[in-house]
């Protein structure tokens, strides 16, 4: 996908290098986007045959010709307003944890103060 052979304009004149570089850039967004369509069919096949599982056979691990399937339960964790009511703050202050809330930090502090104090995860591309 790198190595493009550059065809002349109808006029004969070379692509600029902007024109080169928009044209591999729509070559490769394409592509994602095709690439994409095929990943989301797979998963779409993928969770259904997973749903058939679930439906099927009760936790546990099973053989399945040369591989092994794991129907595990789902993962369990604190319903936090059911807690919150069973055991309020203002009773309970060590079963609680203060964390900042970067909102309204940003609205009292502004976002030049919290600048320096922000880091900023990976870039990343999106194709839609």
């Amino acid at each position: 996908m790198t190595g493009t052979l550059v065809q002349p304009t109808i006029d004969g004149a070379m692509p600029s290098l902007d024109d080169q570089k928009r044209d591999l850039l729509a070559r490769q967004a394409a592509r994602i986007a095709d690439l994409q369509v095929g990943i989301k069919r797979a998963q779409d096949e993928i969770d259904s045959l997973k749903s058939q599982i679930l439906g099927a056979w009760p936790v546990g691990s099973y053989e399945a010709g040369d591989l092994k399937v794991q129907v595990k339960p789902g993962n369990q964790r604190l319903d936090s307003k059911r807690f919150m009511q069973a055991y309020p703050a203002a009773e309970n202050p060590s079963l609680y944890k203060v964390s900042p809330d970067a909102s309204a930090a940003r609205r009292v502090l502004g976002e030049m103060a919290l600048e320096p104090l922000m880091k900023r995860d990976k870039s990343s591309v999106v194709v839609k």
